[in-house]
């Protein structure tokens, strides 16, 4: 039988995640429209998906610390939604970076981009973390799968910061929607194997 605090522990990271994916991805979301950055709109979706697992997570450890016994099911439900979410934005990215590219719509990125991706890396590797442990105190495959697709959040996020970077310093109008393909693939990678090894 899992304790209290261990069940606390998750619903409260659960919070945090869905709190910081929130406010990140939307911010991400807003300045990459704003800077023509499809990149790191990829990257404010990609954060902006994590957070709809969280909200499932919280809904399900919430019920657990109350007496409520949600079992297999929303733990499969979490982890079918996140899978879903990730191809989703796959498929929004691809088909952006590939219009961009073949227009030849570069980026116009500034610091506020730039700052926004830098935070990202930094900060998602310790939720990923977090929640890794956390995962393995309370048995939640759900929460691990949670904590995967913060990983690739990160992996996204460097990949974006790149792109913003080479096209600020180098000029490259490229760097970004090249990045932005490469965001797409990697999302839709992780989308599809966490699908299939959520079914039954």
């Amino acid at each position: 039988m899992l304790r209290s605090a261990d069940v606390r522990s998750a619903l409260n990271i659960s919070y945090v995640a869905a709190a910081w994916s929130l406010l990140a991805g939307v911010v991400a979301v807003v300045i990459g429209i704003n800077e023509g950055s499809t990149a790191l709109a990829g990257t404010g979706a990609d954060v902006l998906a994590d957070m709809v697992s969280s909200v499932v997570l919280v809904w399900r450890f919430h019920a657990e610390l109350h007496g409520g016994r949600p079992g297999q099911q929303v733990e499969h439900r979490a982890h079918i939604v996140a899978s879903v979410a990730l191809l989703v934005v796959a498929v929004g990215i691809a088909v952006g970076s590939i219009l961009r590219l073949a227009t030849g719509q570069g980026a116009s990125p500034n610091l506020a981009g730039i700052l926004v991706a830098a935070v990202s890396v930094l900060v998602l590797p310790v939720l990923a973390i977090v929640k890794l442990r956390i995962a393995r105190d309370v048995g939640s495959r759900a929460l691990r799968t949670d904590a995967l697709i913060t990983l690739v959040g990160t992996a996204i996020a460097a990949l974006s910061l790149l792109g913003l970077l080479l096209t600020s310093t180098l000029h490259w109008g490229a760097a970004d929607s090249i990045a932005a393909l490469l965001i797409a693939i990697l999302a839709g990678v992780t989308g599809l194997r966490e699908l299939r090894s959520a079914q039954p």
